[in-house]
């Protein structure tokens, strides 16, 4: 299979300040690929930047065998990119279900009702179906963190961004979203995946990047990327010594 997006020696930042410095890496379509670092690394901003709601001061972006470095972000949402956030933020006098319609229509443009066929099959595929009619203040956390995924679904996405969507659960409710991960993968979406879970990362991605500073510090396969000196050391704490 071909590169789902690809960065080629990419610059950027915010205003005077540069976060990222000639970042390079490309993901294949149809693998989860994630993403390490400690805080301040540009891991947010890396999504920022494939969002475009960051532009680059040189180095591209290619989606899809398509340079994207200057496209706006709501067209590269219905090109196909759809993202979480952190914290999810659910429109929570609304159900379940319109949530997810809302995004459906709004990210990819179609009708009501053809965006509602999409909704429904965003929420089967998350496994709140059931508690569609649920208003979504009332989900407990690990729902709202499910409806957040099937918020970005909704949008028809080829590649999800998923920004630390285990954080806060217990590992319990880890495994859980490690299943839905896997689910999604055997759905054939192509997954970024950003996240501190260090069992999430060994046991759902294909591979693994380690950012700090801006830049990739190592790429590959996630235990040897774990299990790295440099990594231990920059990302985990551990003492070369030790």
């Amino acid at each position: 299979m071909g590169n789902i997006v690809e960065f080629k020696h990419l610059n950027a930042g915010y205003g005077r300040i540069q976060i990222l410095n000639d970042l390079s890496f490309a993901v294949e379509e149809g693998q989860v690929y994630g993403v390490i670092g400690p805080n301040g690394s540009g891991k947010s901003t890396m999504l920022n930047a494939l969002l475009g709601i960051i532009r680059p001061t040189s180095g591209a972006i290619w989606f899809d065998n398509i340079d994207i470095t200057r496209t706006p972000p709501h067209m590269r949402c219905r090109m196909g990119i759809g993202r979480t956030f952190q914290i999810p933020r659910p429109f929570e006098n609304m159900s379940v279900y319109e949530n997810v319609l809302v995004a459906a229509v709004h990210g990819t443009g179609q009708s009501e009702k053809k965006a509602g066929y999409a909704a429904i099959e965003a929420l089967k595929l998350t496994g709140l179906y059931e508690k569609r009619e649920l208003q979504s203040g009332e989900l407990p956390l690990l729902d709202r963190k499910r409806l957040e995924v099937a918020r970005a679904i909704g949008t028809q996405p080829k590649l999800l961004l998923l920004d630390e969507v285990a954080a806060g659960l217990t590992d319990a409710e880890v495994k859980d979203m490690m299943k839905l991960v896997k689910s999604l993968k055997d759905s054939g979406y192509s997954i970024i995946w950003i996240e501190h879970i260090i069992q999430t990362m060994l046991g759902s991605t294909d591979r693994l990047m380690c950012m700090a500073e801006g830049s990739c510090v190592m790429e590959g396969d996630p235990e040897e990327v774990i299990n790295s000196k440099t990594v231990q050391t920059l990302y985990l704490g551990v003492d070369d010594d030790e």
